[in-house]
């Protein structure tokens, strides 16, 4: 059945109605912030306490990172996203970037401040993201309530990859950082003795999620199988070995996830995240 173009055009309307309302419910807000001499686009839904805060992985926009969860987490309170630079709406990469932890803990402290409308926030962390929600929240502490990993980095996971490794195996890894460093002025090996100077807490409340599964996209860069293995399980190493952070940590395996969770199990991302913030 072909449709006339009238009808067509009625159809496409009561679409927009609908995608309207939906919006309008989450009481979505998009709009770009300053940080020195550039500027970040961002997207704020929902109302309620306490905020929540996401710091995606790298080399993914937060609105890819979260989409399976960003308006479900707005339906429960008011839920923040950023753009780093090189996404979304957000300034292009300059030459000769060269960004850390503290750099982008930096950026999330103005988002905070210009954004948050509850005292304390909740961060989540996710994989690069867990880096810099950790050291916000040291620099900060006043100003989170709790922290969500989802497979969060571990400070010496990838200096221990380095030193277990083939040297073969880890001139891929290198050239893995080095594409980051090069294209998103992203530095991951400076971030993590950043991170490693960083303490939370005690009394934090903490949740991980970890992956279940291994990760094997690696395998494209060409590393052996035995530098897979190595990957994998010090991986899961550290996972285990975040469970120390504070003494009010605990853990959960995403049983059917490699690492990106939050697409292939939003569900316990969301469990975990509403039992926090409740």
């Amino acid at each position: 059945m072909t449709l006339k173009k009238p009808v067509l055009l009625a159809c496409l309307l009561a679409s927009l109605v609908v995608l309207e309302g939906k919006a309008n419910e989450s009481n979505i807000e998009a709009g770009k912030f300053k940080v020195n001499d550039y500027a970040l686009s961002y997207t704020c839904a929902g109302e309620g306490e306490p905020n929540v805060f996401l710091e995606a992985p790298s080399g993914i926009s937060a609105e890819d990172a979260f989409a399976s969860v960003f308006l479900a987490v707005a339906k429960r309170t008011r839920v923040c996203r950023y753009e780093r630079l090189g996404f979304g709406g957000s300034d292009n990469v300059p030459d000769g970037l060269n960004q850390t932890v503290a750099d982008y803990s930096g950026e999330l402290k103005r988002f905070i401040e210009l954004q948050a409308s509850s005292g304390k926030v909740v961060l989540v962390g996710y994989s690069f993201g867990g880096f810099i929600a950790r050291h916000f929240t040291a620099n900060n502490p006043e100003k989170v309530s709790g922290i969500l990993l989802i497979d969060a980095a571990h400070e010496s996971w990838l200096q221990d990859m380095k030193e277990t490794m083939s040297d073969d195996d880890w001139a891929k890894m290198q050239g893995i950082l080095d594409w980051f460093h090069d294209n998103l002025g992203h530095n991951y090996w400076d971030s993590q003795f950043e991170v490693a100077e960083t303490m939370l807490p005690d009394q934090l409340e903490v949740r991980i999620i970890s992956r279940g599964l291994p990760h094997e996209t690696i395998r494209q860069a060409g590393v052996s199988e035995a530098g897979i293995k190595i990957y994998n399980d010090l991986h899961d190493k550290y996972q285990t070995a975040q469970l120390t952070l504070t003494d009010k940590t605990s853990q959960v395996i995403a049983r059917n996830s490699g690492h990106l969770i939050v697409d292939s199990e939003p569900e316990i991302v969301l469990t975990e995240l509403f039992e926090l913030i409740d």
